[in-house]
C-alpha cells in the first residue's frame, strides 16, 4: 500500500515571475496586485522608483530572492518534480543536480541543515533531458506533462480514498 500524506505548499516560487504581482526596478520589492495603485499611469514603489509586472523577460536575471529561496527549497524536499523543461536553461536547471548532489547521490554523506536530504527527482516530460542521461533523476515519466499530472492526482486521490 501507498502512503500518501498530503501537505499544503507554504509557498508557490514562480521562477518566471507573474502578472499578479509587480516589482521594484530599483530596490527589488515585490508587491501583490492588491497593494499597487491603480490611480497612476506609472505606478511607484515606496522608494520612489517605477514597479514593473514582476515577470522575467529574455535575458532579465531572476530576482535574487526567488533564486535563494528556491535553492533553500530545493535543498529540503524529498521529492523533487521537474515538469515539462529541456532542463538546460539555467539558473533552474542547477535545481535537480543541486539537490542530487547534497542528497549523498554523487557525493555520499552530504549534510544539509542537519540532516541528510533524500530527495527522489522525477522527471515527467515528453522527452529525455540532460539530467535523465546524468542519472540525476530517478524516473522519467515520457508524455504530455498535463495529462500525466493531472493522472498522479486522480491516482493519489483514490489511493487516499482506500487508505481512510
Amino acid at each position: 500500500m501507498v502512503s500518501i500524506e498530503r501537505q499544503e505548499a507554504r509557498r508557490i516560487l514562480e521562477y518566471q515571475g507573474s502578472i499578479h504581482t509587480r516589482r521594484c526596478l530599483s530596490c527589488g520589492s515585490g508587491l501583490a496586485r492588491e497593494e499597487v495603485s491603480t490611480d497612476e499611469l506609472l505606478p511607484l514603489c515606496k522608494c520612489g522608483a517605477a514597479l514593473k509586472y514582476d515577470v522575467v523577460h529574455f535575458k532579465e536575471p531572476i530576482p535574487f530572492d526567488v533564486v535563494r529561496e528556491s535553492e533553500e527549497e530545493g535543498l529540503r524536499c524529498n521529492l523533487m518534480l521537474i515538469c515539462g523543461t529541456s532542463a538546460e536553461v539555467y539558473p533552474c536547471a542547477n535545481r535537480p543536480r543541486m539537490a542530487r548532489l547534497h542528497s549523498g547521490g554523487l557525493v555520499p554523506g552530504v549534510d544539509v541543515m542537519g540532516r541528510k536530504a533524500n530527495v527522489r527527482p522525477i522527471e515527467v516530460n515528453a522527452d529525455a533531458t540532460p539530467i535523465t542521461y546524468e542519472n540525476v533523476s530517478d524516473y522519467l515519466t515520457q508524455g504530455k506533462t498535463g495529462e500525466i499530472l493531472s493522472r498522479i492526482v486522480e491516482e493519489s486521490g483514490a489511493a487516499r480514498k482506500q487508505q481512510s
